[in-house]
């Protein structure tokens, strides 16, 4: 029996994706080859540039084999077999959901690569414009997790089941689980004073005034505006699609007929004034100027003393630690699991600890199981400043896989499986119906569906 370390046709896609995108980010430089169509699905193509940008990923994990390149082929038919049933059924992607996988994922690499201006080096893109190129690529990612989900159902596997899974694998065969750790944190960001945020606000209002009396807006973003992305282009986004920007940013911009100059306006991340250049649809490009009100020294040690007064209380038993990360927690991501943060990739809460920051690896190395941090410094790429605790719920040292230890990750992988089941049948269903073509080149790779038929069938 093989271990289902990856599923024949990937359905992992119901995870949250670890990349920020796969295919033309990775691209290779022009001139390097010339892409072509290797694939069509029901009218779908893929590109030679969507493989190797998904080779290129792969790459990462080690060198890339014809072996390789025929999984993650296949990998994108499935994809594209979901697209096509997602047109048939209706099913679109929300803006909304949209818009914070752009974020979230733009946070991550931002993260990877130290910062904004880093990540807009890297790609020699604004930051907006990075998030216009693949938005729509990113909207057929959800839509393609939304009608995976809707075909595999809510698949559950008994404690019996799980156990005769883990039973059919050969003792040589049982995975090795690297050291693991678990933990909970609780985030308390530095807030500015109210009269920092009427004193920037104001500012804006004095920008916008002088504008609006003929002064000219590219020399007013170029000096004065704080968004590193535009500032240096007159504050002049690009033409984005709605959802893009955040939820305030669209809603403004859809109200403005072309050369029309906003009132202030806020957004979490600060205050905004915008001119509309030209607008088609839902489509527009705009120019801004952003002023973000400043966190002063006092509003970290404020924060830094909440902090530390709610884990006081919790140390001396006073307080649930799992309250006050629900009640008294800044930190979206692990307010609604009693602090608990969740692996993204796996979405599981064991944390390979190669995967974790440097900063928050050095803090839970040395703490006990069950110990509270003390109050941590931090910043965000996005450049809120704020200070967090963490709690070490479990630490796992390498071994092999056990059933009692390791039984969530048993679980799910024999629900992995119960789930590619379900995802078999479907494709053997839908293929009956669908037309595929795949050049010679890739026609003979061994894949796990017969997506290339006979000429009797």
């Amino acid at each position: 029996m093989r271990w289902p370390t990856r599923t024949s046709v990937s359905t992992d896609l119901l995870a949250p994706l670890a990349f920020l995108w796969a295919g033309t980010a990775w691209a290779q430089p022009q001139g390097q080859y010339i892409d072509g169509v290797i694939a069509n699905v029901a009218g779908r193509i893929i590109l030679y540039s969507d493989l190797t940008g998904r080779l290129a990923q792969a790459r990462g994990r080690g060198p890339a084999t014809d072996a390789d390149a025929c999984t993650e082929l296949e990998d994108l038919l499935y994809q594209q077999l979901l697209l096509d049933q997602a047109r048939i059924d209706s099913v679109v992607a929300d803006e909304g959901q949209v818009s914070a996988e752009l974020d979230r994922r733009i946070r991550y690499f931002e993260q990877q690569l130290n910062g904004r201006e880093n990540l807009e080096k890297f790609y020699g893109k604004s930051e907006t414009e990075i998030k216009a190129d693949f938005h729509d690529q990113v909207a057929e990612q959800l839509v393609t997790q939304q009608m995976g989900s809707k075909i595999m159902g809510d698949v559950r596997v008994t404690p019996k089941e799980v156990e005769r899974f883990y039973r059919e694998i050969p003792k040589d065969s049982l995975p090795f689980i690297n050291a693991s750790v678990e933990f909970a944190r609780v985030v308390k960001y530095a807030v500015p004073t109210d009269e920092e945020d009427r004193r920037v606000k104001k500012k804006l209002e004095e920008y916008r005034q002088a504008i609006v009396g003929g002064k000219d807006f590219c020399t007013y973003a170029m000096l004065y505006s704080e968004d590193p992305g535009s500032a240096s282009k007159c504050g002049e986004l690009g033409m984005v699609p709605q959802g893009v920007m955040v939820p305030e940013f669209d809603a403004v911009a859809l109200s403005l007929k072309d050369g029309e100059i906003s009132p202030v306006f806020k957004t979490k991340y600060g205050y905004h004034v915008m001119q509309m250049i030209d607008r088609k649809g839902e489509r527009y490009n705009a120019r801004h100027i952003l002023l973000s009100p400043k966190v002063s020294p006092a509003d970290l040690r404020a924060a830094k003393d909440f902090l530390d007064s709610v884990m006081t209380r919790v140390r001396d038993g006073k307080l649930d630690f799992s309250k006050a990360a629900t009640d008294l927690n800044d930190d979206e991501e692990t307010r609604g699991s009693n602090g608990l943060a969740i692996e993204p990739n796996t979405n599981s809460p064991a944390w390979a600890i190669g995967d974790l920051d440097q900063r928050t690896a050095f803090v839970l190395d040395k703490l006990q199981v069950g110990q509270i941090s003390e109050a941590q410094a931090f910043d965000e790429p996005g450049g809120k400043q704020g200070y967090r605790v963490f709690r070490l719920a479990k630490r796992t040292e390498p071994h092999k896989m056990d059933l009692v230890q390791d039984y969530p990750l048993v679980q799910q992988a024999a629900e992995g499986r119960t789930r590619q089941k379900v995802v078999d049948t479907w494709i053997r269903e839908k293929l009956n119906g669908t037309y595929v073509r795949i050049i010679p080149d890739y026609a003979s790779c061994p894949f796990q569906h017969q997506w290339v038929r006979t000429a009797s069938e």
